[in-house]
């Protein structure tokens, strides 16, 4: 009982930490996902973690850190359980030795032999509650990658800069608010740090500089000046009536 005893308490060490450094795992994946989630559009946060690193958003490397931790874990925790069961074995053989012969007699386990058999039911139950977690936080990544990708595919779909012919194009912006020179495509004034324009979503945006197209100025029947680039554009008739050019 001795040598068993010795033998286990390493093991169960083992098994505790196999069940840390899976739980760390799986709190690694659904938070991740959880707190992207929850951050609202435009957040520095929330762009670093759809920024594309070999060709995968970051928020992908953090599930498939945090997967590989799980599986870690649960390896470490189902070999030292089945070690512990190994030990803890019922049945086994004595031989006794009288005279010139030998009888042979089986060792039914005791009570914390047998508690620790028992145990085994308690072991694999925790195994598959893992394997379920991991499963479910797994479906939860797929299923934000696809409405991601759906939404990027709708985004593309409403934009209508290939409708929209350049005729001059336009080397900077202009601030209508402190009248300062900023970079094509800036969102914000670099010396008023005010906002540049206010885009909605979907809505139609001038192809050079991103600004919203129902800021442009008519010069002609289908020229007009962007607002912010004076990049002349040339606009089809139709979608002057969508933006409300007309």
């Amino acid at each position: 009982m001795k040598s068993v005893r010795g033998e286990g308490a390493p093991r169960m060490v083992s098994m505790r930490l196999g069940c840390v450094v899976s739980f760390l795992g799986v709190a690694l994946v659904l938070g991740s996902t959880l707190y992207y989630i929850t951050l609202p559009a435009g957040t520095p946060i929330k762009e670093f973690f759809d920024t594309n690193f070999l060709g995968l958003p970051y928020l992908l490397y953090f599930a498939i850190i945090g997967s590989a931790i799980t599986v870690v874990g649960l390896v470490i925790f189902i070999k030292a359980s089945r070690s512990v069961e190994a030990v803890a074995q019922p049945g086994r053989i004595m031989a006794r030795q009288r005279g010139t012969g030998a009888r042979i007699r089986t060792v039914r386990p005791r009570g914390r032999e047998r508690a620790r058999i028992e145990g085994g039911g308690i072991v694999e139950e925790i195994e598959r509650e893992i394997e379920e977690i991991v499963k479910s936080s797994e479906e939860i990544m797929e299923e934000t990658g696809v409405e991601e990708e759906v939404e990027e595919v709708r985004e593309e779909e409403v934009k209508p800069e290939e409708a929209v012919e350049v005729v001059t194009r336009g080397t900077d912006m202009v601030c209508p608010n402190c009248g300062a020179i900023n970079p094509l495509k800036s969102k914000k004034c670099s010396k008023c740090k005010k906002p540049l324009f206010k885009a909605e979503k979907g809505e139609p945006t001038c192809p050079t500089c991103g600004a919203p197209l129902k800021l442009a100025k008519r010069i002609s029947d289908e020229l007009f000046v962007c607002g912010l680039c004076f990049s002349e554009l040339k606009i089809p008739t139709s979608l002057q009536e969508e933006i409300g050019l007309t």
